[in-house]
């Protein structure tokens, strides 16, 4: 495996993926609701007028994150191909840290950083919320679960490299 390639797509992927978070938020601030502490998501509904909406976009959510975890999957095996995994073991040990560092990435610098400190990325009607949006327990405790669902990722993601390449 190069090393060299692998740094330089984590850059990309982490850059990517900071523009993408981005861009769907300002072009939709609905885009992630299920991801804020459950305070900024009840303030945002009865701000907006949109309790009534509250479990349809739950619902999207959880069919946009199954979707994106597929998307994922293909992108990471063509990463690993790219940076020149060999083997199996490789490929999954490499597909989990990518998924390690994108995590990382989001929690660490997107929440607790980002999204907690500018007010234009906050979702309307919360832009008030400090505590709430400063609240760096609450996205260590909703990511911990991935942790084994990162593995299973890497494997897909690993037997997608070695089936297709």
């Amino acid at each position: 495996m190069n090393i060299t390639v692998i740094l330089i797509e984590l850059g990309i992927m982490c850059a990517v993926f900071l523009v993408l978070i981005i861009g769907l938020l300002l072009i939709s601030p609905l885009a992630f609701i299920s991801d804020y502490p459950p305070e900024i998501q009840e303030q945002y509904y009865k701000s907006q007028n949109k309790e009534s909406v509250k479990e349809q976009m739950t619902l999207a959510m959880k069919i946009k994150k199954v979707v994106a975890l597929i998307a994922f999957m293909f992108i990471f095996a063509w990463m690993l191909h790219i940076a020149g995994a060999d083997s199996f073991i490789q490929g999954v040990l490499l597909s989990y840290l990518y998924m390690l560092v994108l995590f990382a990435w989001d929690t660490f610098f997107l929440d607790w950083i980002l999204f907690a400190n500018i007010k234009r990325l906050r979702l309307p009607g919360t832009e008030h919320m400090e505590r709430e949006y400063h609240q760096k327990w609450f996205h260590i405790k909703a990511c911990i679960p991935m942790i084994p669902v990162f593995m299973i990722g890497g494997v897909l993601s690993s037997l997608l490299m070695i089936l297709i390449w």
